[in-house]
């Protein structure tokens, strides 16, 4: 959806050709993130009582209904709930997806990590390529099969765990093992004894709940909101604005060879866990909030000379924010005892979901503000 994003506000105002259009992308940002958003702040106190199949069909089906519905209206209110749509599709996917890993050997957080990634890079590839030849609306009629395969790899590839079998009252986190250390037994009594407290209500539980696991994981917490805030902003607020009237594509074949790039970064850092691992990952947010000055200073006075060295630092961007997000889940799986693993996976994605937030909502601004002197 972010890859067509460029595409779809001209849908909607008539297919503006200047360097700055009536709209920013940064509204479709908004209608990516925030239903994703919503599902992960509530999602943790109640989806897991909920089997596997029913969360994996539920993100299947919002995500059908959601490339039907941009792909049929040129109506920008609509194109929004399709985005949005798409959006509480990511969102029940992501969370249920990575909770799912705490079933499996750490091994399995690479591979998630790297899977995201390439899935940008083939929606971001796939898109360019078929633009080429087909219109936006029907190169979105036929995404229509990446959902049809993430349903088919769930129930015909997918080998499941024993404790997948969730018993009809929800999954019962795993007993703690009698060889824990006393560390993770002391660090695991706050929330333990919230959840034993017969008086305490259902909502207060839940809080308390939430509120012990963003202390205890606020670094990568922090750490995914500046990397995410940051690269979003650049890609929803930069971008669009970053033409090269010397380079040998338009403005719309760059904007989408942005995104492939991004993409080609973060999935080669993504992958990069299994070989290498990085405990402070606060290094990237930093240098990708020093991107963010770099091409907000691109954008608002054009003095890089050529588009090939804007496209190598938009992989460099791609690279640190892969690196900040596959080194964040890969340290809280191995640093949190294993019966609290499935909920903390869940919570650490609200982090950068916040930092999408807030570069939606700054991407307007940004965009109004420095299209007062690009023409």
């Amino acid at each position: 959806m972010l890859s067509a994003a460029y595409d779809l506000i001209s849908t909607g105002s008539g297919g503006d050709s200047t360097y700055c259009g009536p709209k920013s992308t940064g509204p479709i940002l908004l209608a990516d993130v925030l239903p994703c958003l919503a599902i992960k702040l509530i999602a943790p106190t109640f989806i897991q009582k909920i089997h596997y199949n029913v969360k994996v069909s539920a993100a299947v089906i919002a995500s059908v209904a959601s490339f039907v519905t941009v792909a049929s209206t040129t109506n920008y209110s609509l194109i929004l709930f399709g985005v949005a749509l798409a959006s509480l599709s990511s969102g029940i996917g992501e969370i249920t997806f990575l909770a799912m890993t705490s079933h499996f050997e750490r091994g399995v957080i690479t591979a998630w990590s790297s899977g995201t990634g390439f899935a940008g890079i083939l929606g971001a590839t796939m898109y360019l390529v078929l633009t080429m030849g087909l219109s936006p609306s029907q190169t979105i009629y036929l995404m229509l099969v990446i959902p049809c395969i993430e349903l088919l790899a769930y129930w015909l590839i997918l080998v499941r765990p024993a404790t997948l079998n969730e018993p009809e009252g929800g999954f019962q986190p795993l007993l703690e093992e009698e060889n824990e250390s006393q560390e993770d037994a002391r660090i695991s009594e706050p929330v333990e004894e919230a959840s034993q407290s017969s008086c305490a209500p259902g909502v207060k539980q839940a809080a308390l709940k939430f509120g012990q696991g963003v202390k205890e994981l606020k670094y990568y917490l922090g750490s995914l909101f500046l990397v995410y805030a940051s690269e979003y902003l650049i890609n929803q607020g930069m971008f669009e604005i970053m033409w090269y009237k010397n380079a040998p594509w338009t403005m719309e074949v760059q904007y989408r060879l942005y995104q492939v790039l991004y993409q080609v970064g973060v999935t080669i850092s993504r992958s990069s866990a299994s070989c290498i691992h990085f405990s402070k990952i606060h290094i990237f947010s930093i240098l990708q909030f020093l991107n963010l000055i770099l091409f907000a200073c691109e954008a608002r006075y054009a003095f890089i000379p050529s588009i090939w060295i804007t496209l190598v630092l938009i992989f460099y961007e791609g690279l640190l924010g892969g690196a900040t997000y596959v080194n964040a889940f890969y340290s809280i799986y191995i640093q949190i005892p294993h019966y609290r693993r499935e909920y903390a996976l869940g919570l650490a994605s609200v982090g950068d979901s916040f930092g999408i937030v807030v570069a939606g909502v700054l991407a307007t601004v940004i965009h109004n503000y420095i299209c007062q002197f690009r023409v």
